[in-house]
Formats: structure tokens, sequence, C-alpha cells
């Protein structure tokens, strides 16, 4: 297998990242209800809970399109077509403004009914607290596009390389909430009307971080006024993601029922602490996911197999070590989260542990079950994501709760969630085993749906490593390359002259360079890790235009693709 230091270094650069940022989205709501729960009584907290399910069609449309749009963009990317790329990129940015602004006008035609629709009573609730939810989801819903562009922006800016502007603007808007939640309601006592503008506010504050990529040397995305041709690829990227916030809604009526029915309050006390549990841990995992999506989206492009694998392999590593070093912790000290939520008498503390130590069995196999499914999507298999999607997160996991329930009680319900993530790897596994050989009885490459362990043919790297001769290197590759029938003499000799070009950067002996050649697709790709500033006159000094198919940085190295 091709093991680059370049692909290692673009992983590093976007994993920690990737996951504060997710940690940080996750916490956020945490953090909002303590201090709202700190300054109100009990009753007007939970004009929050109320509006859950605002923020959850708001997730669901955002997510649908901006990982459905970062996915087709980085595909692109990888094939070299850069006006397909901000095709892409712009139809996104229509969309989830489109969307935004239907909520906005959907909040204010239907202001006096949306709390009804949410659950709130006033014959039960009371009008004044009935009023409050109004006045809370009316400015959540005047806000929306904010909501939706800055989850769409944060992903397109990371996968155009700068995830930790991405972070920073996710970091300060979670901020921003907190320092406003505690000025708007406590000293200017504005109550719920404080906390809804403190969150409104911190959107707005990120969005205007993360859009200064648009404004720097190192964007690579243009807007341009498009809407043709894309609206369904985006969708079908995106439709696994966006499920998941669906079945999770859903999920969350049904099981509410069946656990109060098997332990009434107290049940429901350790399912909060179990849930939590399972935001936190998913938002940490994801983070391992929506690493690699970009980087196997532009390998899929480009149909490099062996980085697609070697992408595959960092992320087992980072599961193994990430989850495994989380799932000992907590089953060696399972209190340490349900203190955290106040919980500390006896008996409901020795159920919360148990059921702490039943979940935490299931985050290996739950973590590379969101992997997969973020690699079926990465290389748009869509519906093959959709379905693993709908097995573990409803379909699998809805069975285990009511079988599991029925057997063992609470602790079968939360043992669900194991059951539920060990039968969608299987089931998914013998799935794409099956299409697989089906492929291959046709006659089709099936390399893409489930890699395999064999060595491509028609696809070679050479790695020049830091401090080697880049005109030595040069060599090496013409000589690889002419021994090559799928590259022409014209091809070859641009990437010779652009090799040398490079050499004579000063910053060369302290960069790795990569060449890579896919014979089917009559192209080789040159990546390294020089300043953006310093690489950025050889493709326009040694390239002919004929034989330049794509350059720019891409994911935090520079890229050329010469054809």
């Amino acid at each position: 297998m091709n093991r680059s230091p370049i692909t290692t270094r673009i992983f590093l650069s976007l994993l920690a990242p990737t996951i504060l940022m997710n940690l940080t989205t996750a916490l956020a709501s945490f953090a909002d209800t303590m201090i709202v729960g700190y300054y109100l009584d009990d009753a007007t907290l939970s004009v929050i809970t109320y509006a859950t399910p605002i923020y959850m069609i708001i997730n669901t449309f955002a997510a649908l399109f901006a990982v459905g749009g970062s996915i087709s963009m980085s595909v692109d990317a990888g094939k070299g077509d850069k006006a397909g790329s901000n095709r892409v990129f712009s139809t996104t940015v229509i969309l989830l403004t489109l969307f935004g602004g239907l909520l906005t006008l959907g909040g204010i035609l239907l202001y006096d009914v949306i709390p009804l629709w949410l659950g709130a009573n006033p014959l039960v609730i009371g009008r004044e607290l009935y009023d409050l939810v109004g006045i809370y989801v009316g400015i959540i819903m005047w806000c929306a596009p904010l909501f939706m562009l800055n989850i769409g922006l944060a992903f397109f800016v990371r996968n155009d390389g700068r995830p930790t502007l991405s972070m920073v603007g996710m970091f300060l808007s979670v901020a921003v909430n907190i320092v406003l939640d505690i000025l708007l309601i406590g000293p200017c006592g504005l109550g719920v009307a404080g906390a809804a503008l403190a969150t409104a506010l911190g959107q707005l504050v990120s969005v205007a971080v993360i859009a200064s990529h648009f404004f720097s040397k190192k964007n690579t995305l243009r807007f341009v006024c498009t809407l043709g041709g894309q609206i369904w690829r985006i969708i079908k990227n995106g439709i696994g993601t966006a499920l998941h916030f669906v079945y999770q809604f859903a999920s969350i009526l049904i099981i509410n029922h069946v656990i109060t029915a098997l332990g009434g309050n107290d049940a429901m006390v350790v399912y909060t602490v179990v849930f939590n549990l399972y935001t936190v841990s998913l938002a940490l995992f994801e983070g391992i996911s929506q690493t690699v999506q970009p980087m196997i989206s532009l390998y899929f492009g480009e149909k490099n197999i062996p980085k697609i694998k070697h992408t595959l392999q960092l992320a087992l590593w980072a599961i193994i070590l990430l989850c495994g070093t989380v799932t000992v912790l907590l089953e060696l000290f399972p209190q340490v989260v349900p203190m955290l939520f106040g919980v500390n008498s006896g008996a409901l503390l020795q159920s919360s542990c148990t059921a702490v130590r039943i979940f935490a069995t299931s985050m290996l196999v739950m973590t590379v079950n969101v992997v997969l499914g973020y690699y079926l999507q990465s290389t748009e298999h869509s519906l093959f994501a959709s379905v693993l999607v709908s097995l573990r997160c409803f379909v699998f996991f809805m069975l285990g709760v009511f079988v599991l329930g029925a057997l063992c009680g609470l602790n079968g319900v939360w043992a669900a969630y194991t059951a539920a993530e060990v039968l969608t790897l299987l089931v998914t596994v013998g799935m794409l085993l099956v299409t697989r050989a089906s492929m291959r009885r046709r006659g089709t490459d099936a390399n893409l749906l489930l890699l395999d362990t064999t060595v491509e043919r028609g696809t070679g790297s050479r790695l020049c490593r830091r401090g080697q001769a880049l005109s030595e290197f040069a060599k090496d590759v013409q000589n690889d390359l002419q021994s090559d029938p799928a590259f022409s003499e014209a091809a070859v000799e641009a990437t010779v002259a652009y090799l040398n070009r490079l050499a004579s950067c000063s910053e060369t002996e302290k960069a790795f360079v990569e060449a890579e050649w896919i014979a089917d697709e009559h192209k080789i790709i040159i990546k390294d890790t020089l300043s953006h500033e310093t690489a950025a006159l050889a493709p326009k000094d040694a390239v002919p235009p004929a034989q330049l198919a794509d350059y720019g940085p891409t994911l935090g190295v520079n890229r050329v693709c010469i054809q």
C-alpha cells in the first residue's frame, strides 16, 4: 500500500480541528441550557426543550446540503474540474440561503401556531409559557439562514484546506453565545428572548469569521450564479447524513415512551445520561469520519485507490487509539458521566453506571459504521450510505429496543445500541461483498465500492523526501513514466519541467514532493508541501496550457495535475 507522508500530514492537519469543531457544537447546547437554567426557573427552561425540533429541522437541511455539496465539490476537485467545484459550491450556498429563507418566512406566517405544533399546549402549560415558546422559536426561525450558512460554510472552508479557521469560527460562536447569554438574560433581563438572541448573534460571528476565507489568498472557490445540474447530486450525496437527524428525532419520540413504561422517571434520568453521552461521543467520533471525507472524495475524483486505502488505514488507527481509550475509561470510571449531570444518589448512580458501561461497548463498532457511511457518501454511493444509516439509526436500533427491552428490561434498551451497530456492520459488509461480486461478474471495476488488498494496476507513485535532490527525483519519475505507454511524451516533458522548476525553490529541502500517475485517467498528479506563494509560479513557467489540467492548493498542500 502507498503510505504517503503527505496523506498523513493532510489527515493530521484535519483531524484535531474537525474533532474540536464537532465537540464545540455538541457542547454548545449543553452550556446554553445550563446558563438558562441558572438564571430562569425550571418551567422556563422547558422552552428550549420545546424548540428542539426546530433545531433538528435546521440541522437536517443544513447537513443535507453542506455534506452533499462538500463531497461533490471535493470529487470535482479530484477530477481537476475547478468549474464544477465552483458550481457545486455556489449551488449549495444558494440552497442553504433559500431554505433558510423559507424557514424564516414560515416562522413569520405561522408564528401563532408553531408552538402548538411543537407540543406547547397553552391549556396545559399556561398562556405565558406558550408565548415564551413563540418568542424563542420566532427569533431562531428569523435567523435560520445564519444557522444553515454557518454549518455549510464551515464544511466548505474545511474542505478548501482551512480546518482551523472553521474550528475557530465555531468556537467563537459558542463563546459569544455564552457571554451574551449571561449578559442578556442576567443584567439585561431579556429572558428567553435574550437566550435566542445570544444564540443567533453567536452564529453571525461564526459566519463572519469563516467567510473571511473567501477574501484570502488561500481561497480556491469562486461564486457563480447557477443552480443548474447539481441539485439532485448534492441531495443524493448528503441524504445519508440528513437521515441521521430524521431517525434520531423519530427514535427519541418512541424510546421516551418505552423507557417511561419500563422504569418511570428514574429511568428517564438514566436515559438523559446515556443520550447525552451518545451525542457527545458521536460528535467526537464523527470528527474522524469528517476528517477522511474530503480526502476520500478528492482521491475518488482522482481514481487514486491506493490513497483511499491509506486514508482508511489512518482512520482505522485513529479509531483504535481514540475510541479504544474512551471505551476503556468509561468502563473503568463510569460514575464520572452521571455525576456531571448531578446524579449522585446510590441506586440511581449505580443504574447510570451500568448503563454507561453497556453503552461503551458500542463505541468502536459505532465509529467504524460512521466512517464506513461517510466513505460510501464520499465515493458517491448514496444508496448504500442511506441503507447503512437507516439500519443503524432506526431499523436495528428500534428492533433492539423492543426485543432486548422486553427480555432484559432497561439494560436491554442500553444494549440495543451495541446490537444495532454490530448487526448493521455485518449486513452492510455482506451487501457490499455481494454487490462487488456481481459487478465483477459483469466486468465492472468494483475497487471503488469495496477496496481489496491487491495492488492496483496502472497506478504508481514516487516520493521525494526532505533533503533528497529534486533533480535526481525528476529523472527517476521520467524513467518511470517513459516506460508506461499511457503517457505522452509531452506530458512526461511537462512533468519533468515542473519538477525541475520546483527544484529551484529555496524551500525544497524542507518539503515533501510526491508524483503519482494513474494510467486509466492519463493523469500525472504532483503534490508538494511548499508554501503556496513559493510554488504558485511553477506551473505558469514550466507546464504548457495544453498539459496543465489543474493547479491550486488542495487540502493544505499544492497540487498540479498534468495530462
